[in-house]
């Protein structure tokens, strides 16, 4: 019951009846504009051609991975050789329904990279363009990989 109270005795304090002019309102949006810009501003990592390489090469790649999936999946053979680092042949080959592993690795690479640079950029920035650099070597290996996979048959 008080708590109501207190909320009337605001709402008739402040209630004036003075209407806020227009200029107000323009000056809230362009306040709030510039706020977003300078945000934006405050990102520096996101002027780095570094970043914009790893973002444009990778999406690149990995487009490529998933039209190679999508148009050669169905001319596989049911098990084909994904796992080669095993010696036996029958633990080499997989259902070709786990080839999807490769974008997906290829995916999650980048998104960490791009976690970790927008986190430490400014901190650590030699470590930064490492992650970047095997951003990139990580997406262009799977790529390499599931071409070579997909020439094979």
């Amino acid at each position: 019951m008080k708590k109501k109270e207190e909320r009337k005795e605001k709402n008739e304090q402040l209630g004036l009846g003075i209407k806020e002019p227009f200029k107000n309102k323009f000056f809230k949006i362009k306040g709030n504009i510039d706020l977003a810009i300078l945000k934006f501003e405050v990102k520096k990592f996101l002027k780095d051609p570094l970043v914009w390489a790893t973002f444009s090469i990778s999406s690149v790649l990995i487009a490529q991975q998933v039209y190679l999936i999508v148009t050669k999946l169905p001319d596989l053979p049911t098990y084909v050789p994904i796992f080669k680092y095993f010696i036996s042949i029958s633990n080499k080959l997989a259902v070709k329904d786990y080839i999807i592993l490769f974008p997906t690795i290829s995916v999650i690479g980048l998104l960490l990279s791009f976690l970790f640079t927008s986190r430490y950029y400014n901190s650590e920035k030699i470590l930064i363009k490492f992650l970047l650099f095997s951003s990139i070597l990580c997406t262009v290996s799977q790529t390499l990989i599931l071409i070579d996979l997909i020439n094979l048959f």
